[in-house]
């Protein structure tokens, strides 16, 4: 999975919060462990303090290589804020959020705190707020790691499934989650080789099944990695919703022009006039994030606000996109237009009645509405364009 610009608000800790006793409150993990991230949350009610004065920490996990990679903070009850961060750090997860005991909170950030320094990663700064959950580390037994994987895995009910799951988790050289999905004899090492890739599409045919009710099914992977792509062609026979025969059959390099070919899907644009000045704009920014739920970051020509689906559906399909865990975006120019985007009509639609639900309405004026074969959006944002119109008749002419 793609790592989120993360656009966060500082927390408030001083330092004299490590010096007291914090006692445990409530903690939840996200089930995303298959999709190779993991959000965690802790809250802690602090000696000597204001009850209502609680700590409350975020952690963000890659399981692939850059393991405990970010550690929020806040002291204080200010639900906007805790909102704010959480919609940071897990609304594009597509996530549920499992509860956590004391136990397995401090076991499973002793478990990343171990693969930091195993892999010769840096630690999230300010260590000395949250190092008190690993000391002293807190080892779960086999069968307690089994129980909790079992809890942070969402939950297999098809072969597709399976089988985008499990090249996902090879294809990151994740070990332990490919393991999960298979079974012992199964090797995970096969594509060992690549380095920080990315499992941008896969397509699952099956291929034949068996007496004793396994299928063989041919996947074709497309894979970037150092923004060179590559077609890969595997074997993985599934019985009972595990892989229980796994085989590379080719694998070919392939330009970037045909990547894109490979990759290309409709992409519905409507455009709106925002009747505001730049100040109220600012003023009621949280509007397109809190409200519409979305995540927030910033370009040169404006402000990107992605809205993803609530959960990881797009992997229980025989065609996979990494991009289908986005349900659109709105962009907002610096030039005072808001760009709406998405990949289908219902989601289109869907993005723009929220607009209309929205306090911002009376403020947006529609200008146009567009059909395009291929997604043209992110090149707009990554152009020297302000104006959308200028960037269309200057690709229209080119």
């Amino acid at each position: 999975m793609s790592k989120p610009k993360l656009t966060v608000i500082e927390g408030g800790l001083s330092s004299s919060i490590e010096k007291r006793n914090k006692y445990f409150v409530s903690a939840y993990v996200t089930d995303t462990r298959l999709m190779g991230v993991l959000s965690i949350y802790a809250r802690w009610k602090i000696s000597d303090t204001d009850p209502d004065s609680d700590l409350h920490q975020f952690f963000y996990i890659d399981c692939e290589e850059a393991g405990l990679e970010t550690y929020k903070s806040i002291i204080g009850n200010d639900f906007e804020k805790l909102n704010y961060i959480e919609q940071a750090l897990i609304g594009g997860l597509g996530a549920k959020k499992i509860s956590l005991s004391e136990r397995h909170l401090r076991g499973l950030i002793t478990y990343y705190k171990r693969f930091n320094q195993i892999h010769s990663l840096p630690l999230p700064p300010n260590y000395g707020e949250y190092g008190f959950i690993t000391e002293p580390e807190t080892t779960l037994t086999s069968d307690e790691m089994k129980a909790l994987m079992n809890e942070i895995c969402s939950e297999i009910t098809s072969d597709y499934q399976v089988i985008n799951y499990f090249l996902m988790r090879c294809f990151g050289r994740d070990r332990q989650g490919a393991t999960y999905l298979a079974d012992k004899s199964v090797p995970v090492d096969l594509y060992d080789n690549y380095h920080q890739a990315t499992f941008c599409k896969n397509v699952i045919d099956a291929e034949r099944t068996y007496e004793d009710d396994a299928v063989s099914y041919l996947c074709e992977s497309l894979i970037e990695q150092n923004n060179s792509y590559e077609v890969v062609i595997s074997k993985v026979v599934v019985k009972n919703l595990k892989v229980v025969s796994f085989s590379k059959c080719s694998g070919f390099d392939i330009s970037t022009a045909e990547a894109a070919m490979m990759l290309a899907k409709p992409e519905y644009i409507t455009v709106y006039e925002v009747l505001l000045s730049d100040d109220d704009m600012d003023n009621n920014i949280g509007e397109l994030t809190v409200n519409l739920d979305t995540i927030m970051s910033t370009h040169e020509n404006g402000r990107m606000f992605m809205a993803f689906k609530k959960n990881n559906d797009h992997v229980d399909e025989r065609v996979f996109r990494l991009s289908n865990d986005v349900k659109g975006v709105y962009f907002l120019t610096d030039f005072g237009q808001l760009i709406v985007s998405a990949y289908s009509l219902p989601d289109i639609r869907y993005l723009e009645n929220k607009l209309k639900a929205s306090p911002l309405a009376p403020f947006l004026m529609t200008t146009a509405k567009y059909e395009f074969k291929e997604p043209v959006l992110f090149e707009f944002i990554q152009s020297d364009f302000e104006d959308f119109e200028d960037f269309l008749n200057f690709i229209k002419n080119e």
